[in-house]
């Protein structure tokens, strides 16, 4: 059964990320099952992963746009920072938009006001 899988912590951190991208104007898809979720930004090609490690939970995403060979650079943020992913997430996401389709998306940036308020 993945009834509970809708309610897992993963997915609630990663549809809140995907929710303040969205506030930015960056088009997101969210899946999870078996615990872990992931933020799909199909257009640049760049997945971030929500999961748990080190004792906290965490987003996870590739410097790499899959075109070199070799290991792979990926950086971590905390999803208690959910602003600071958002604002890494999106520089990357202007630099390998504009590297794809050679132009620079213009930014729509609305203040994140989260859950509980922040922003």
């Amino acid at each position: 059964m993945t009834a509970s899988v809708q309610g897992s912590p993963a997915g609630h951190l990663a549809r809140e990320l995907a929710a303040a991208l969205g506030g930015g104007g960056i088009d997101s898809q969210v899946f999870e099952a078996q615990g872990i979720a992931l933020v799909g930004i199909w257009s640049v090609g760049l997945v971030v992963w929500c999961e748990w490690s080190g004792g906290e939970w965490r987003f996870r995403w590739s410097l790499d746009d899959g075109s070199g060979t070799g290991r792979r650079k990926y950086t971590v943020c905390p999803c208690a920072a959910v602003e600071m992913a958002v604002r890494r997430i999106e520089g990357l996401y202007r630099e390998r938009y504009s590297r794809m389709y050679g132009e620079v998306r213009p930014e729509v940036r609305r203040p994140y006001s989260g859950e509980g308020g922040r922003g």
